[in-house]
């Protein structure tokens, strides 16, 4: 992906101050992340996506398979249950997960403070970071054994390199492609990121090879050779291995049919539409109405069959269902871009935090769409990256489930687009 970084924004040297106000943010946001885990210790053990599971079994040395039934399984993405492992091959466990994860989410915030110097803040990249430092979002996954927290990690890291680099950097090119490796072995929907960057820059290279700029088109293929080669190799293990064990090169996982499925159907549409009650919708019995043969099982082959069904089933329905699918979209995106806290773990906060969480994602939502607003078409070449990872994540959440914790890994981005909008001087 040859983001058009070419043009250097100005890095001029951190002052004191500001140093010392940014080692107060890191302080900040690892204190934060720390009395969220003191307040719900058992938290980062809830097994609540069956990673803790996956990991002891490869911890034990059974591979990555299904921990109830020992089958091999691609359920769910790898990058996250290796860390487990990783965790708990050292002897660690919860405690040590939550160091992990304070130390991920701390780093996204210095990563976010980095990008936002890079692309032209100055000493009101602090503003960025703040952003990041205090999210309510990324405090309270910080808490949870998900994938959240080393996404929004990802992510960050992801785009400083982009922006970045410049045309014809083989070293930081193998870097992009290798982030955006791990980023889809972390999560899946950074695929279509990868695919909307790509028509982007196939845009940009259209409009070079029309204008003649020969030299300037052969690098960015170059560039796209690397990358793609880099993550290629970085996600080939995974695919390797789903081939030899199911069939076939499985490069996401076999979960997407049932995600898409768990947001298109009846019972889905009339607890959440037609006879909402405004609770958020309990689909555990309707997980056990799904097909006995399907749903269970002890081979391989079955997990497979049952992704397949789930998935064809999700499409028949949206066809005969046409406007019922427009309608559940729509609450897919407010619930995406939703500001309230929402799900089991809202229930427990007292009504003053759930409406300062909102003050906070109004003000940082609001901002964001002023920012985007005011970026410069000379900016764009810095920053259609970012708007792009954003819009990726919010176009495929409107299809498959969704919720607000789905906007967890672009936090950092908004927070960017929103220091972005607070401030009316050019950045460069």
């Amino acid at each position: 992906m040859a983001a058009k970084s070419e043009i250097r924004t100005p890095d001029p040297l951190v002052t004191r101050t500001e140093r010392r106000c940014l080692i107060a943010l890191l302080v900040l946001a690892a204190l934060l992340r720390l009395g969220v885990i003191c307040w719900k210790p058992e938290s980062l053990s809830e097994d609540r996506d069956l990673y803790w599971g996956i990991a002891k079994r490869l911890a034990a040395g059974h591979g990555f398979s299904n921990p109830d039934f020992g089958f091999p399984t691609a359920y769910r993405p790898p990058l996250y249950p290796l860390l487990l492992a990783g965790i708990l091959i050292v002897g660690g466990g919860a405690k040590l997960l939550g160091a992990v994860q304070i130390t991920l989410s701390s780093a996204t915030v210095w990563l976010t403070w980095r990008l936002a110097r890079r692309l032209g803040f100055q000493s009101w990249a602090l503003l960025a970071a703040a952003f990041v430092a205090v999210n309510p979002l990324l405090v309270q996954t910080t808490a949870l054994a998900m994938t959240e927290t080393l996404s929004a990690f990802l992510q960050a890291f992801l785009l400083l390199i982009v922006v970045e680099t410049r045309t014809g950097e083989w070293r930081r090119r193998w870097g992009i492609g290798v982030l955006i490796g791990l980023s889809a072995l972390c999560r899946p929907t950074v695929w279509a990121f990868a695919v909307l960057a790509s028509l982007v820059c196939l845009a940009s290279l259209r409009r070079r090879i029309i204008s003649g700029e020969r030299d300037a088109w052969i690098k960015t293929v170059f560039d796209w050779l690397a990358i793609g080669l880099t993550c290629g190799m970085t996600v080939a293990p995974w695919v390797i291995r789903n081939n030899r064990v199911f069939g076939e090169p499985i490069v996401t996982t076999t979960h997407g049919g049932y995600t898409l499925l768990l947001g298109n159907n009846d019972e889905a549409y009339r607890a959440e539409i037609a006879e909402a009650t405004g609770e958020p919708w309990d689909s555990r019995e309707w997980q056990k109405s799904l097909q006995p043969g399907v749903a269970g099982g002890e081979q391989v082959e079955v997990e497979l069959a049952r992704d397949r069904l789930f998935a064809s089933g999700a499409r028949t329905w949206i066809r005969q269902h046409p406007r019922e699918f427009v309608e559940l979209c729509w609450l897919r995106i407010k619930r995406f871009w939703n500001i309230f806290p929402g799900g089991a773990d809202a229930g427990s906060l007292p009504k003053i935090a759930r409406w300062g969480v909102a003050v906070f994602f109004a003000i940082e939502l609001l901002a964001a769409a002023v920012g985007l607003w005011r970026l410069r078409r000379d900016e764009w070449a810095k920053w259609w990256p970012l708007v792009v990872l954003v819009l990726s994540f919010a176009l495929v959440h409107v299809v498959y489930w969704s919720n607000l914790r789905m906007r967890a890994p672009v936090e950092p981005m908004l927070a960017l687009l929103a220091a972005r909008g607070l401030l009316r001087d050019r950045l460069y």
